[in-house]
């Protein structure tokens, strides 16, 4: 008997109430662990996401986000008009398998000069409209969407490419600067579109800006291209009445550029925890007073611990996080298809066992 409240979910997040159930958030489940839920445990027939029947595959997708026991449904934008980016394929071995499994060129994006920048088709690229309404056709009572997007990812990853974006920093700032200006501005525009509708409770920004052990980049240079971009984001969420979350991989710890996103930018929370770089209830205990944490189950753990040790793992982080507020339970990631979908189960069934019984009651 699912009962989205997403009220409830932002009162927490943002420290006005304490917890009395475990919401959960995913900034995305995977295609492929959706419709295997949905064809074999909630007895739906899955409707592939095919031109003309648009409406009805964002319409199963709102409907097994409310069984599942979400408060939200994440939207990703379709943009149109946007060149095809560079991509490597090679097999997906996953329990879920999709056939293929894609991976950015890391070498070199779809602008390496000034004549590509010119040439871009930057004004034509727009947001597809019919995705957020669909959704809010769809919505259960109490339940609302996230809007997604992302800068800085979408940059290095396929407009410059990786080490495109690394040679032009120092080769040619000013193009680099101009890169990430008209991108920037191409995001602004989609949120500025969405986040005044009802039906949208959060800008839920995806922005990697590391690895395991550093950055991508030195804060210099996300003090200058990015994160003025995004404290413009998050300031259009807040004053339109709404949160501004951010998911972040990668080590933004010892650069100390979480303190410009929880003091500058103003996220609401923060969201991509790996264990080895710092475990979720160790944020918790740092910056939880200024910033709620979201997800924390280690997609590592997720993918591979045993059913006994994953339950204990996940007891852990909710009797560490949840008494503190300011928590909501998830992947540490995304729900990928390579997580066995026993293993995403027991996730969700812990979260509703909790608080456990106490003996004798």
């Amino acid at each position: 008997m699912p009962a989205p409240d997403f009220a409830e979910l932002e009162c927490v997040i943002q420290g006005r109430e304490a917890p009395q159930r475990v919401h959960l958030v995913e900034l995305g489940i995977d295609e492929e662990v959706l419709r295997a839920m949905a064809e074999q445990r909630l007895n739906m027939t899955w409707i592939p996401s095919l031109q003309d029947r648009q409406e009805l595959y964002w319409k199963q997708r709102v409907m097994v986000y409310h069984r599942l026991g979400y408060d939200f449904v994440p939207a990703w934008p379709t943009w149109h008009h946007h060149p095809p980016v560079r991509q490597w394929l090679t097999a997906d071995t996953a329990g879920l398998s999709r056939g293929d499994r894609q991976w950015v060129d890391e070498k070199k994006g779809l602008i390496t000069s000034r004549a590509d920048f010119e040439r871009f088709p930057w004004d034509a690229i727009t947001a597809d409209p019919s995705t957020c309404e669909w959704v809010t056709r769809h919505l259960s009572p109490g339940m609302k969407m996230t809007v997604s997007a992302t800068l800085f990812e979408h940059v290095m990853e396929n407009l410059l490419g990786y080490e495109g974006l690394f040679y032009l920093l120092y080769d040619d700032p000013d193009l680099a600067a101009s890169v990430f200006d008209r991108w920037g501005q191409i995001v602004y525009r989609y949120y500025e579109s969405t986040i005044g509708l009802d039906s949208v409770g959060a800008i839920f920004h995806a922005d990697d800006l590391g690895y395991k052990t550093s950055l991508l980049v030195s804060p210099a240079v996300l003090r200058r291209h990015v994160f003025p971009w995004l404290k413009r984001y998050a300031a259009l969420a807040h004053a339109n009445g709404k949160m501004f979350w951010y998911h972040c991989c990668g080590n933004v710890y010892r650069s100390g550029v979480l303190k410009d996103l929880i003091e500058d930018v103003k996220i609401d929370a923060f969201h991509a925890f790996q264990d080895v770089i710092l475990p979720i209830a160790e944020f918790q205990v740092r910056y939880g007073q200024q910033v709620a944490c979201l997800g924390g189950v280690d997609v590592d753990c997720l993918a591979r611990l045993e059913e006994t040790p994953l339950r204990a793992y996940i007891r852990d982080i909710l009797e560490r996080c949840t008494p503190g507020g300011r928590f909501a339970l998830g992947s540490g990631n995304t729900v990928t298809n390579y997580v066995p979908l026993g293993n995403y189960l027991t996730m969700l069934d812990e979260s509703r066992c909790w608080p456990l019984p106490k003996a004798g009651t």
